[in-house]
């Protein structure tokens, strides 16, 4: 049965508490960031701060440690950098991460770079991944995780978009095409089966994150557009669910808020790396895209749940508010 949500433009925001009463219920708060730099200031870390999140999501990219040789003594270095340079509050915070392309060792990286395996070691390693967690016993570092706040039962799952993906296929001016290859894929049989055994669980709200854009179809970068079937599958896979669906995503060095029917999709990035200023829509664009330093918090309460996008200042850039009842 498709869920058809009713969306509305949000011209405020809640402080970082609600007034609670004896019967109120405190929302669950998560922020959600990408591009980030390891050498330079994050100065969304104060708003951040002063949001009171309950969690943050790190969605790729979080060092830029990859090298043309595909080597990783760069990416180490970075980890060591990036943990100097997080603000010490955070580590009081649940951590939840996935990678993209720069944190993985390879610019665009796929299934064929020779170095995963080690990647994913320091990976696990710097996101301190405990040794009995799945992703210490297999290939790739997705993950699910079961969060009950806000008198909702919500499901986290992050996607590993590089360990498996098969090659992009290059046209002009560097711009990807479509791979209508039907064997071609972006998350691997092994993950594919996981995540369909995964989202027919009970659950009120499920929040999906990739680290590359799932709706967007009109930028010539990474997508999951370039692998038409694989997008598609997800989301038939997504359309039929019950529960209320968010889709997560990094990338793109500017944010966005996209919407496809029960599918809303946000887009957080970056961080600290604002690079590419030019003007970009999208035919399931809902407002526009944001170029500037960003991040993203989706704050869940027990009757509705706002969606917005944040400058690095903490300035409301772009908000939706969806029925969670």
């Amino acid at each position: 049965m498709r869920n058809v949500i009713s969306i509305t433009l949000v011209f405020f925001t809640f402080g970082s508490n609600f007034l609670l009463g004896f019967n109120e219920v405190k929302p669950y708060k998560i922020a959600f960031g990408s591009c980030i730099e390891q050498n330079y200031l994050v100065r969304a870390w104060k708003p951040i701060k002063n949001e009171q999140i309950d969690a943050f999501f790190f969605l790729g990219d979080n060092v830029y440690g990859d090298a043309l040789n595909g080597k990783l003594e760069k990416m180490a270095i970075s980890y060591g950098t990036l943990e100097k340079n997080l603000p010490n509050w955070l580590f009081n915070k649940e951590i939840f991460a996935i990678w993209d392309d720069h944190d993985y060792g390879l610019n665009d990286g796929g299934g064929d770079y020779p170095l995963k395996k080690d990647a994913q070691v320091l990976f696990n390693d710097f996101w301190n991944i405990p040794a009995n967690d799945s992703r210490r016993k297999r290939s790739g570092i997705y993950f699910k995780k079961t969060i009950t706040k806000a008198d909702k039962k919500i499901l986290l799952v992050g996607l590993d978009t590089r360990y498996f993906r098969s090659n992009l296929i290059k046209g002009n001016n560097d711009a990807y095409l479509p791979n209508n290859n039907p064997e071609a894929t972006i998350l691997g049989k092994d993950q594919w089966q996981w995540l369909e055994k995964t989202l027919k669980g009970n659950y009120d709200m499920l929040i999906i994150a990739t680290s590359i854009q799932l709706l967007a179809t009109q930028h010539r970068f990474e997508k999951w557009s370039n692998f038409p079937h694989e997008r598609q599958r997800l989301l038939d896979l997504l359309h039929n669910l019950e529960s209320k669906v968010l889709v997560v995503s990094g990338d793109r060095h500017r944010a966005g808020i996209y919407i496809k029917e029960n599918i809303i999709e946000l887009t957080a990035s970056s961080m600290n790396l604002s690079k590419f200023k030019q003007y970009e829509t999208d035919p399931l664009l809902y407002g526009e895209t944001y170029p500037e330093n960003n991040y993203g918090v989706v704050e869940i309460a027990p009757k509705e749940t706002i969606i917005s996008i944040k400058s690095e200042t903490g300035a409301v850039l772009e908000s939706v508010k969806i029925d969670t009842t």
